[in-house]
């Protein structure tokens, strides 16, 4: 698949050559309808100006080489920024989300793009964070109730109690059940909106 650059660069030089072929064909136009309007015209001029055509149209090949490999290194100086953004864009993996990419003192296109890549990796690190916030939250909260729970039924099942004694520690171990319930809820809420809030500032 041909990059943009060649792309770019085989547009430039197939517009070249018809503007070339056009310029020619116009003069070559041009100067036999004005042999055409003389009556009289030497033998010498005519052959000089069939030999200034005939050159010209020698010259047309040269003239594209030149003005393609100028339109080359023009192309390779503008890509060069764009280079750069690519190699800085692979150097930012999650791991480490601040490093940033250089913003260059033109107010062009590829400052903007830089802009808002460096907006969107803003959003990232706070989503990011905020995911490590919850699974740092998540697993405080939740640890010391499981905790409880584990302690009871251990201590449940350590020796054979009445009915109505098992009865009470499954009540007890519902109702803890129901508050980490309630807790894991809330937990994810606090996480939406917060991802919700990041994408959006």
């Amino acid at each position: 698949m041909l990059s943009i650059k060649v792309k770019l660069l085989l547009w430039f030089l197939a517009i070249q050559t018809l503007i070339l072929a056009g310029f020619n064909y116009a003069l070559y136009i041009n100067v036999e309808h004005t042999l055409h309007e003389r009556t009289y015209v030497t033998l010498e001029a005519h052959e000089a100006i069939e030999h200034f055509l005939g050159t010209l149209w020698l010259l047309n090949p040269f003239i594209l080489i030149f003005s393609s490999v100028g339109g080359y290194v023009l192309v390779h100086k503008y890509f060069q920024p764009i280079h750069a953004m690519l190699h800085e864009i692979k150097a930012i993996t999650p791991k480490d989300l601040s490093k940033r990419i250089e913003q260059r003192p033109f107010n062009d296109e590829i400052n903007h793009l830089a802009l808002a890549f460096n907006e969107m990796l803003d959003r990232l690190e706070k989503a990011f964070r905020g995911v490590k916030e919850f699974n740092t939250n998540a697993s405080h909260e939740l640890r010391t109730p499981l905790t409880i729970m584990r302690g009871e039924i251990e201590i449940a099942l350590r020796k054979q109690r009445p009915n109505d004694e098992y009865r009470t520690i499954l009540q007890t171990q519902l109702e803890e059940i129901m508050i980490l319930q309630k807790m894991i809820e809330e937990l994810l809420f606090q996480a939406e909106t917060h991802t919700m809030e990041t994408i959006y500032m």
